[in-house]
């Protein structure tokens, strides 16, 4: 027992919790011995009040007078006002008196029961204590009364018996009521008892419709109030028993793929700071997985916000440490904030989970799409795959679909639930209906014939390591102006920090900045959490990212990596210059008249495509009467109708077809879109009935009241044309049914020439089959 009583007061210590002359007893101890049998052990503390400022106004010699009366007091009355509990021991540092008591008959006591034993234990000594000490102090004598229950373990029960006299500190400073008692019982029950459900929601591929896994979900006992997660894990992190919490999930979420999970990924919430948990190691946990049969590819820890990542380069080294056990990573909620932003450029995750608060209502927002296609962009690019959240209904799963995003889960799917669910009925026959749709990786391909990837900007300035003395930065800085920033990179050749030259002249010209830092190294100077990309993202991927960090670090460089080793910095400035001359090219080859893509960025769209191993759909269109309509009205109403044309298609075909889509101007009235075969024919519908509704506007009143002009034919021959229509030839393309956009050009004049012959706006789609 004394080893025992050496070590708990260590740790009482350390925790900076009271500790004082602390009184052997002559007997071993019986509570550790108890604990292990699974017996419970109840304590009482009692603190007397102001004790310290009653020994500086009567002196020590009578407070220790008083403490010696108030142990024998004990001694004496303590069996009795314990009944029917039996006394194990007691404990004194100074004047703070700890009181152990058990009883093999009867159940620990409620919080409430517990709470007036306690009363009545510090009444009674209370009131003979202050009976026997008048002639010693003259003033009343009172007591600060706290107790808790220390509760059975095998294990640790040194641990169990520290949070028990912590617990019993607290009620006595009056910070725990009987309420809040009570639930940390209940909590600590529940954590012993394992007492949690877990319940399971899908994630599909939106294409297929195809369960890929289900994302484990942990609550607590039913009608209680642990039944949320909100209040199980907020009251888990409250109480600092996170690790307590996600070790007993862990275990039961993954004793699932053995079983219900069979054959599926497993995505496991786990937030930032359990790597630094002693028991969540990866080879214990592949070890468990070994037993149950299951890959380590299958399962997915999940980041969550809980907490936020405080030191990404350690964060990132202990998350590699499982990715080579074959662990995955997904970050959680990206897009709530910048901090899951940073947390993706940072720790390349395999997964990209889009916050709910994006999907809401996406199908009705423009701007939601626009960022949640970005978050596609920038993962196409990094090898990621996004998985969106909180699908609730039709429309937005549509949207997504549209969108190209791969994967999805949300109450339209499935709402979690045990045993793990298979989709919805009203979901599974919407994917049924519209399957086909293929994957992402035409659009992917065709994205990245349009884009710079960041590291062909870079430049590959000189680094410096941690050890690196400031002075010597300064001194670099100084005789080469032009630089802005250096990375700092580890013995791995890993950047681990950032220094801004303006931002170290400006610390170190702190009134004390020079005298402390110049000669200490710069990792105590550095920015710790730059913005890190892999050098094949595009510049307008990385762009959005940069602009959407705080104030004081939108204008820091950019570190760029090639298999996360130091590849190069990128400025601003660059990045910015790179982005105009991105928008100059563009504006270069453009249709002058419509601002739209012309014949060069039409030919390399088409040969993107030609080459590629996705099947894709070509839209050539071309106005009818438009040269009676010019020659009758002049060219600027001309002009007017062509960018009229050019507003209808774009709309479109950004309404009802892909991001990656493509509307160029080949020349005069003739248009051309690049889309999906899933979507050419509802745009090709759009096209005609938008076109139809708004061309009449261009005519003068009385013809378009009429329904059509004079005017005359080539060979001077007065004619009436009908009001304009326009003709859609559609040609869907399979894997080498073409080989160039010449073939392409002559099956579209056939087929637009025959489309003319009818009467009205049209579409004709190619039926015939060629030979490859």
């Amino acid at each position: 027992m004394l080893k025992l009583g050496r070590r708990f007061y260590h740790l009482l210590e350390r925790l900076n919790l009271p500790v004082k002359a602390w009184e052997w007893p002559a007997s071993p101890s019986r509570v550790p011995e108890l604990l292990r049998e699974g017996q419970w052990v109840g304590m009482i503390y009692l603190d007397i009040v102001e004790f310290q400022l009653t020994e500086q106004v009567y002196g020590s010699l009578y407070c220790q007078q008083v403490l010696g009366i108030l142990d024998r007091l004990v001694k004496k009355q303590i069996n009795a006002l314990l009944e029917p509990y039996s006394l194990l021991e007691t404990r004194r540092w100074g004047d703070d008196l700890v009181i152990y008591f058990h009883s093999f008959s009867q159940s620990p006591p409620a919080p409430l029961d517990l709470s007036r034993l306690a009363e009545r234990v510090k009444e009674s000594l209370g009131t003979e204590l202050n009976l026997r000490c008048s002639h010693l102090i003259p003033t009343a004598l009172n007591f600060h009364v706290g107790y808790s229950v220390v509760r059975p373990t095998r294990e640790n029960f040194e641990k169990a018996l520290y949070n028990a006299y912590k617990e019993a500190v607290l009620v006595a400073k009056s910070q725990l009521d009987a309420r809040e008692v009570k639930r940390r019982q209940q909590f600590t029950e529940l954590l012993l008892n394992k007492n949690i459900r877990m319940v399971y929601q899908p994630i599909l591929a939106l294409d297929s419709g195809q369960i890929i896994g289900y994302e484990a979900l942990c609550r607590g006992p039913e009608n209680s109030f642990f039944a949320s997660p909100l209040n199980l894990f907020g009251y888990a992190e409250k109480t600092n028993q996170l690790y307590a919490l996600e070790k007993v999930a862990r275990e039961k979420a993954l004793a699932g793929l053995a079983g219900d999970l069979a054959g599926y990924r497993l995505f496991l919430n786990i937030s930032p700071h359990v790597v630094h948990d002693p028991s969540f190691r990866a080879d214990e946990i592949r070890a468990y997985m070994d037993q149950v049969g299951a890959a380590p590819e299958r399962v997915v820890f999940e980041i969550t916000e809980r907490t936020s990542i405080e030191d990404f380069r350690t964060f990132r080294q202990s998350l590699e440490y499982y990715r080579q056990h074959g662990f995955k990573v997904a970050v959680d909620d990206a897009g709530s904030g910048y901090s899951s932003l940073q947390a993706i450029a940072e720790l390349q995750p395999d997964y990209i989970k889009i916050d709910l608060s994006l999907i809401r209502d996406i199908d009705k927002n423009p701007t939601k799409r626009i960022l949640v296609e970005t978050f596609l962009t920038f993962a196409e690019k990094t090898g990621s795959q996004i998985i969106a959240e909180g699908i609730e209904n039709s429309d937005e799963m549509a949207c997504l679909r549209k969108i190209g995003i791969p994967l999805g889960q949300g109450f339209f799917l499935a709402r979690p639930s045990y045993p793990p669910p298979a989709v919805y009925m009203e979901a599974a026959r919407m994917l049924e209906e519209n399957t086909g749709t293929g994957t992402a990786t035409a659009r992917q391909r065709s994205r990245l014939g349009r884009m710079i990837p960041v590291g062909s900007i870079s430049q590959a300035v000189t680094t410096i390591d941690t050890r690196t003395v400031t002075r010597e930065v300064v001194d670099f800085f100084t005789h080469y102006p032009q630089v802005e920033g250096v990375a700092v990179l580890d013995e791995e050749k890993q950047p681990v920090g950032l220094v801004m030259r303006d931002k170290l002249f400006n610390q170190l010209g702190t009134q004390f900045g020079f005298a402390i830092y110049t000669e200490r190294p710069i990792s105590l100077v550095m920015d710790c959490q730059p913005l890190a990309v892999e050098h094949d993202t595009p510049v307008e991927v990385v762009s959005q990212v940069a602009m959407a960090r705080s104030d004081h670090k939108v204008y820091d460089s950019i570190i760029v990596t090639k298999n996360r080793s130091y590849h190069g910095l990128v400025s601003v400035r660059q990045l910015l210059d790179a982005i105009t001359s991105i928008q100059v090219e563009a504006a270069r080859f453009a249709n002058p008249l419509t601002g739209l893509p012309g014949n060069r960025q039409i030919e390399a769209e088409l040969l993107n495509r030609l080459s590629g191993e996705q099947p894709f759909s070509v839209i050539y269109s071309d106005l009818d009467h438009f040269k009676g309509f010019n020659d009758r009205y002049g060219f600027e109403r001309g002009d007017q109708a062509i960018k009229l044309t050019a507003t209808i298609i774009s709309e479109q075909v950004a309404r009802h077809g892909r991001p990656d889509d493509l509307v160029g101007h080949i020349g005069g009235d003739d248009f051309i879109v690049v889309t999906r075969p899933e979507v050419s024919e509802e745009i090709c519908r759009k096209i005609i009935e938008t076109f139809d509704q708004k061309v009449p506007e261009l005519y003068d009143p009385e013809d378009r009241e009429r329904g059509y002009i004079d005017t005359k034919d080539r060979q001077d021959r007065p004619v009436r044309l009908p009001l304009m229509t326009i003709s859609l030839a559609l040609i869907d393309c399979h894997p080498g049914q073409y080989t160039n956009p010449e073939e392409l050009a002559r099956t579209s004049a056939e087929l637009k020439k025959y489309a003319k012959s009818k009467e009205g706006s049209v579409f004709v789609k190619e039926r015939r089959r060629r030979s490859t």
